[in-house]
């Protein structure tokens, strides 16, 4: 899978009490470097982006989400 594939399967998903591990699971089958950690934090310091997801690995690349009536309308590679 590759990161293309990932920005693919959060656009359109909505947010539920679980978003997180919803987040998580549309990373299914990526890896960086070997790692599949996934780290989902809220972004506070951007107003265009409401969350990052990203591998745990210090080059992985981190995916910005932003998120309008409760669903995720973009995603894309920082």
């Amino acid at each position: 899978m590759t990161i293309q594939e990932v920005i693919k399967n959060l656009v359109g998903m909505k947010v539920t009490d679980d978003f997180e591990n919803d987040v998580i699971c549309a990373f299914e089958d990526y890896e960086y470097e070997g790692e599949t950690y996934v780290i989902v934090s809220k972004d506070e310091s951007n107003d265009n982006i409401d969350y990052q997801a990203y591998i745990d690995h210090a080059d992985a690349p981190i995916i910005c989400i932003k998120i309008e009536n409760n669903e995720i309308i973009d995603a894309w590679e920082a």
